[in-house]
């Protein structure tokens, strides 16, 4: 597995590496535009000696057709094909940053605890073109300096001591120009932030926007987002003061520099040691110098900008990575986990009670019911790292909340999006859903009260579909990953109690076909527990009930009198 950049510093020279092919093609001929735009006023200046002071006809046209041949390279070969060059590789290196941080917060566990989805989706976007637009500073910076060099050794050939002026004083201005770039890097990771939590109230304020219009709790939202907001907008102003002072530091410097330059080449013009032409290229040099001296300002500021995406894009991947389901100590960390080739078998349930142990075998349901809320939500918790670790198809976990996605009823079963390329117009969006899952889910029942069936598109959230409908496509689309091992919490607490009974019935059929697939339920509904190989009741205090859902109601235990007080609807 590739290493993890930890700073910014890192993830920035790893994409450099794997763009190294556009990076190099970009710099070259982006460098050779810069190089020609530096040579157009040392051009000029051999026309005026060579052709139009000496009125030379053939010189002039000779002139001519070399200053077409430079303004072609300049701009074709070098501009044109250099920005393409460039601009790849920056579009490239953010899809890939995209692809990756989206790949591990998917594949991780869950989510840190400070972080929230939608910061996930700020740094995967914003985050990641500013990391990736380092390419194109990395490209001008490149060509910004060749450009600078080609103009001290025309000016070093042209007079010495102008050149040498050049060389002496262009180096200090970049220093001075380069010291101030921590602080904007620091100002620009702090602009980051500020819009990535101002990203994450708008994600969270827009997933419950149905609550929040139903309670009349708008002027709420719209206090606690416009305090994120200002806050993202304060930040940003920061971020352009600084960068706006690094640019002026930039401009009064290289301003600075230039006018020592020209002070320089009018003494030495005004005691005849260089010609018309000569000075005309100097001041054509000179002139030139400001465009990759102030980009070269910018660039800075811009790749600060950079380098504070590219620590957020660092220290996120991070943190997911250390998310990681880890191996647990079953004594002192709750449920352990481990699968036979059809089964299950958890230990250490509660963590006080290492030695309960509940094994499950192929081609069995078994219920589980928990006294106390924090137990389950443990156990829920194990199974789900360990389904990670196994794979869908060996085990799956689908959760108690329903989360349905844009599509269709169809593709929400399946998971699986159509081929946009797809010329076919009645194609369905989702391959073939067996009869028997649409059964055993209830989710029959819900296609013919909707048009288009399997094709019925579904709303934002699923808003146009009811709760217990949502529970239905849920659970079908966990039933149609056929996994041998399926864990299922609390799968039809919206449904009513006649609904809930065939749902039961079916699952039952559906997952006893094969003595390869097992089955545990965490519920309380008598539906479930009535149709259950084995059930498992665990109190807060005590060892825990195993047994079929009669013999326990029937026991006269304080326990079984605790059970039937869950259980009884």
């Amino acid at each position: 597995m590739p290493k993890i950049p930890e700073t910014g510093a890192q993830l920035l020279r790893r994409a450099a590496r794997r763009r190294i092919r556009p990076l190099l093609g970009g710099s070259g001929a982006l460098s050779v535009w810069q190089v020609c735009e530096a040579l157009v006023p040392v051009a000029i200046g051999i026309i005026v000696d060579r052709a139009i002071i000496p009125l030379s006809i053939p010189a002039l046209i000779i002139s001519i057709i070399g200053l077409g041949v430079l303004f072609t390279v300049l701009s074709v070969v070098g501009y044109r094909f250099g920005a393409r060059l460039c601009n790849a590789a920056r579009e490239h290196e953010a899809h890939a940053l995209r692809v990756e941080i989206t790949h591990a917060a998917l594949t991780a566990p869950s989510l840190p605890a400070d972080r929230t989805s939608g910061e996930v989706l700020s740094i995967a976007s914003a985050d990641a073109d500013t990391a990736a637009a380092s390419f194109q500073q990395a490209g001008r910076g490149i060509a910004s300096v060749l450009g600078m060099i080609t103009a001290a050794v025309f000016l070093l050939i042209a007079d010495p001591v102008t050149g040498l002026v050049v060389l002496i004083a262009v180096p200090i201005g970049l220093l001075i120009v380069a010291l101030p770039g921590r602080s904007v890097s620091a100002r620009a990771t702090a602009q980051l932030e500020a819009v990535a939590s101002a990203g994450r109230s708008a994600s969270d304020l827009m997933h419950g926007l149905r609550v929040i219009k139903a309670m009349g709790g708008e002027p709420w939202a719209v206090r606690r987002y416009r305090i994120t907001s200002d806050a993202a907008a304060d930040a940003g102003v920061a971020t352009g003061e600084r960068t706006g002072r690094l640019a002026g530091v930039g401009a009064l410097v290289m301003s600075a520099v230039l006018a020592i330059v020209l002070i320089v080449a009018g003494l030495r013009l005004i005691d005849g040691q260089m010609s018309v032409g000569a000075l005309i290229g100097i001041l054509g040099m000179t002139a030139f110098l400001t465009e990759p001296m102030r980009a070269l300002a910018e660039i800075v500021g811009l790749f600060a900008q950079s380098h504070g995406a590219a620590d957020r894009i660092a220290r996120l991947l991070t943190d997911l990575a250390e998310a990681a389901p880890t191996t647990r100590d079953t004594a002192d960390s709750g449920p352990n986990v481990t699968t036979a080739e059809s089964g299950i078998t958890i230990t250490g349930w509660p963590a006080n009670s290492a030695a309960d142990e509940l094994t499950t075998a192929g081609g069995t349901l078994t219920c589980i019911v928990s006294e106390d809320a924090e137990d389950a939500a443990e156990l829920l918790s194990a199974l789900t790292s360990h389904a990670r670790s196994l794979g869908p198809a060996r085990m799956l976990v689908a959760p108690h909340d329903v989360d349905l996605f844009e599509g269709t009823i169809g593709s929400n079963i399946t998971m699986v999006v159509a081929d946009e390329r797809s010329d076919a117009a009645d194609e369905a969006d989702h391959p073939p859903i067996p009869a028997e899952v649409l059964t055993a889910s209830g989710a029959d029942e819900l296609l013919d009260l909707v048009d288009g069936g399997l094709d019925y598109r579904i709303q934002e959230l699923g808003g146009n579909l009811s709760g217990g409908q949502r529970q239905r496509v849920a659970l079908a689309r966990a039933l149609n990953a056929a996994p041998q091992i399926l864990v299922l919490a609390e799968p039809t607490t919206a449904v009513d109690a006649v609904t809930e009974a065939r749902i039961a019935d079916g699952l039952c059929r559906l997952r006893r076909r094969t003595r390869e697939q097992a089955t545990i339920i965490l519920t309380s509904s008598p539906a479930f527990l009535a149709a259950a190989d084995t059930v498992v009741y665990r109190p807060t205090s005590g060892p825990p009930l195993i047994g079929r859902h009669a013999d326990l109601l029937e026991a006269d235990t304080d326990s079984a009198a605790a059970y039937r007080d869950a259980v009884t609807r």
